[in-house]
């Protein structure tokens, strides 16, 4: 009998193995398709950066056209100030000049705030550029494992299963039937270990005496609580 639980116990093992293995086929695309949306949100909130850096530089370089216009200006009015005959227009002039150096100092204190927000904007979209071109490089190489993963998952489950199938054949029809039965109710979780007393499988105490006789793993025992099968296995 201990030879048949031990035996059970590996099948167990071995159907664990496969949940886990048919749960990577599941998530793996999953995550794959996660990882590519990523990607594609670093890819949009990069270039949506860039189109306001490019906006700010435009609109930089329409200021710094303005400005240019505006000082030739003045100093063609600066040259009308010999024409004039009357000091009603000199002061006209002045006025005006007063008028386009103003507008001038505006003008050159948006292209100064233009400037440091595009300096601050390059720097986030560095920033940006540099953490995308990281995740890139991390998510190909998790790719890469996963899309291999995929590729000899269905091998891999076909071996474990025939393990596993292979070791029930060397089990009595009452352990496999019992085992086989649990498997379907309690989500692949047939057979348990026992820590301090308590079932691994539900996490209820056992009975002391019952305790002790699952150590000696000499009869098959289930949990009073969850049925499970028990095996005892020391440090675990």
């Amino acid at each position: 009998m201990e030879q048949e639980l031990k035996t059970i116990y590996e099948v167990q093992l071995l159907e664990s193995n496969i949940i886990n293995n048919e749960k990577k086929k599941l998530i793996g695309p999953k995550k794959i398709e996660e990882m590519d949306r990523e990607l594609e949100e670093l890819k949009k909130k990069a270039e949506k950066e860039k189109a306001v850096i490019d906006e700010l530089e435009k609109e930089r370089r329409k200021k710094e056209k303005d400005l240019g216009v505006e000082k030739d200006r003045i100093k063609k009015i600066e040259a009308k100030l010999y024409e004039v005959k009357t000091n009603k227009e000199y002061q006209a002039l002045l006025k005006e000049i007063e008028m386009a150096k103003e507008e001038i100092d505006k003008t050159e204190e948006d292209i100064i705030i233009l400037m440091d927000r595009t300096e601050d904007l390059k720097k986030e979209y560095d920033s940006v550029l540099e953490h995308m071109k990281k995740r890139e490089n991390e998510i190909k190489v998790e790719k890469d494992r996963l899309l291999n993963e995929l590729a000899n998952i269905d091998k891999t489950l076909e071996e474990i299963k025939k393990q596993r199938d292979q070791l029930l054949k060397n089990v009595s029809e009452e352990i496999r039937s019992t085992y086989l039965n649990l498997i379907e109710k309690r989500e692949g979780l047939a057979v348990v270990n026992v820590k301090n007393g308590v079932c691994l499988g539900c996490y209820m105490n056992i009975p002391p005496q019952l305790f002790i006789e699952v150590t000696k793993n000499n009869r098959l025992i289930t949990c009073p609580s969850c049925n499970r099968i028990f095996y005892f296995v020391e440090d675990i």
